[in-house]
């Protein structure tokens, strides 16, 4: 019994010493890590592919959807090759669960598609003018609780101008009760919203080109 325990001892420390110089050599390292940042990427646009079909970008959607397949097929390709290394199964998780947070924050900072915001103020405040003053299209509706008369406000708007919107009314009327929900279309024809945000990030690229072409040739 004492030496089954004691070959055991030496079998784990023979594995683990084996383990340490593969690790000095750089060759499990450079796997698990290539295998974790290759799971963040695959994740994060399996998490935004979500989202785009949520918010109805159909084109972002299909976009998104292939690089994740083709990334995720090569790293489980290298998982189950490498199934003796317990040790990339946890990598494989880690990069999981790191890839969806990733995902969020990228999506969020593109802000892409837009929001609904209903403001629900006290009809003195007179929200909805000053709004219009500072150009944001509101439409207004009459409404009533229980403390009296309100002005009830429907806004749309860019998800990464809602903030900014918020502050406005925030200041206008501190007050103020609003609620913020998300839309898959904002126009007056039905169209593919991820179309509509390739149009625009092509128009927003060709102004910042225009300029550049125009101060070379002023140059020159």
């Amino acid at each position: 019994m004492v030496d089954e325990e004691g070959n055991a001892k030496v079998s784990f420390l023979t594995d683990l010493v084996q383990w340490l110089t593969s690790v000095g050599q750089g060759q499990v390292w450079l796997l698990a890590l290539g295998i974790f940042c290759a799971r963040i990427a695959d994740q994060s646009f399996g998490t935004m592919r979500t989202i785009s079909i949520f918010r109805g970008f159909k084109v972002l959607a299909a976009i998104f959807g292939f690089l994740e397949v083709l990334i995720w097929i090569n790293v489980v390709a290298q998982v189950i090759t490498n199934l003796d290394e317990w040790y990339l199964g946890v990598v494989y998780a880690a990069g999981f669960a790191a890839g969806s947070f990733v995902g969020m924050w990228i999506e969020s900072r593109l802000a892409i598609g837009h929001q609904m915001v209903r403001v629900i103020s006290r009809r003195e405040v007179d929200l909805a003018n000053k709004l219009w003053e500072l150009n944001y299209a509101v439409v207004e509706m009459d409404g009533r609780t229980k403390s009296g008369e309100v002005d009830i406000l429907f806004v749309a708007e860019k998800r990464r101008d809602v903030p900014k919107l918020l502050r406005r009314i925030h200041e206008l009327d501190k007050e103020a009760f609003f609620t913020v929900e998300d839309v898959k279309q904002v126009g007056l024809k039905s169209r593919d919203p991820s179309g509509v945000w390739g149009e625009k990030m092509i128009e927003d690229v060709s102004s910042w080109v225009r300029p550049r072409k125009k101060e070379m040739r002023d140059v020159r």
